[in-house]
């Protein structure tokens, strides 16, 4: 008597079972073929029951894995709670706060030492990371300031997502943690975006919370963030070492000037009567400036950009800048600085 066919499906249970990607799917023809077989009188349920235990045993693992890896900064959270615990910054993940494990007075320890130290951020801590994401593309790249100048770029909109407010962060400087060189073969490609102190953060969390300005305040803001996301995507190079990245950034601070002047015009009837002036006070500065930064992109030289740039001055702005601020009820920088020099003046006087 011929023996009876060999059931496909229990066969085909098996094999996908054993191919981690697929074994859910052989989980599932295992359990159709010891439906059938009993039906069909097909031979296989013995690979039936194996490729059903194999594919259930590499999913529940997968699942187990998974479940494990959410958890894994559960413990460091913003209240406080939580503990200290030992890593590198590549682990890092948005919202955790740390501390380099390297010498502080090292030149960039964190660096020349990823180690760090991962602390819930209601303690103290000198950074803080604020976004995390992949460099563009599959392909390689071995230029290792192209892959800066990426990261840098990168992180600048991502951190007005966090901070819409940069100038009212205590002093911090954005910086990033990415790959020298990449290859195409997939591997991490994974940028981090942290703020960084001198000394350490406020014990909290910087992440600001667009609910505590005022529609006038936000308007203003988000007028702004052209210019200030420009503002700090200043290359880490200087210009007499990469030329290129410099009048790219001059660029984009004239673009920058002049959109966020456009969104100032197009907000500024809806301000109160005392900020009016000087917001249009600001948005003609900007303006004015923008032709002066723009003839600094061209620069073919980096004497010859530095002439035009210093021409233009970091500080060209930050008058009207500052008056702006003050009649919309937003912070300045070095208001604390002024107050704390009045109350000394007047306990002098007294």
């Amino acid at each position: 008597m011929a023996r009876p066919p060999l059931s496909g499906l229990a066969v085909a249970s098996l094999v996908l079972s054993l191919l981690i990607c697929l074994a859910p799917v052989g989980l599932l023809l295992g359990v159709i073929a010891l439906v059938r077989i009993p039906r069909t009188g097909r031979r296989g349920k013995g690979l039936a029951i194996a490729g059903t235990a194999v594919g259930g045993a590499v999913v529940a693992l997968s699942l187990l894995l998974v479940a494990f890896g959410g958890a894994r900064f559960s413990a460091w959270t913003t209240d406080g709670s939580g503990s200290a615990k030992a890593g590198t910054l590549r682990e890092l993940r948005e919202g955790d706060c740390f501390t380099p494990k390297g010498s502080q007075g090292e030149e960039e320890p964190w660096i020349t030492d990823p180690s760090v130290e991962i602390v819930p951020c209601g303690k103290p801590h000198q950074g803080e990371v604020f976004a995390t994401f992949r460099l563009k593309g599959n392909h390689a790249i071995s230029d290792s300031e192209k892959i800066s100048e990426q990261a840098v770029r990168g992180c600048a909109p991502l951190l007005h997502d966090f901070a819409l407010d940069p100038t009212a962060l205590p002093t911090v400087l954005p910086s990033s943690y990415y790959p020298v060189s990449v290859s195409w073969t997939g591997e991490d490609r994974t940028v981090q975006c942290w703020m960084d102190a001198e000394d350490s953060l406020p014990e909290r969390s910087l992440r600001q919370d667009p609910s505590q300005w005022n529609k006038h305040q936000l308007a203003y803001l988000k007028a702004m963030r052209p210019l200030s996301e420009a503002r700090v995507s200043a290359p880490h190079t200087p210009t007499e070492d990469n030329l290129a990245a410099s009048t790219a950034w001059a660029d984009r601070m004239a673009r920058g000037g002049a959109e966020s002047a456009r969104l100032l015009r197009a907000a500024v009837d809806g301000f109160p009567a005392e900020a009016q002036g000087p917001v249009t006070g600001l948005a003609n500065q900007l303006d004015a400036l923008s032709p002066e930064r723009r003839s600094a992109a061209e620069a073919r030289t980096p004497a010859e950009f530095d002439k035009r740039w210093e021409s233009v001055g970091e500080e060209d702005w930050t008058w009207e800048e500052w008056e702006a601020r003050s009649a919309l009820g937003l912070s300045v920088e070095g208001e604390g600085e002024e107050k704390s020099e009045e109350e000394g003046e007047e306990s002098s006087a007294g």
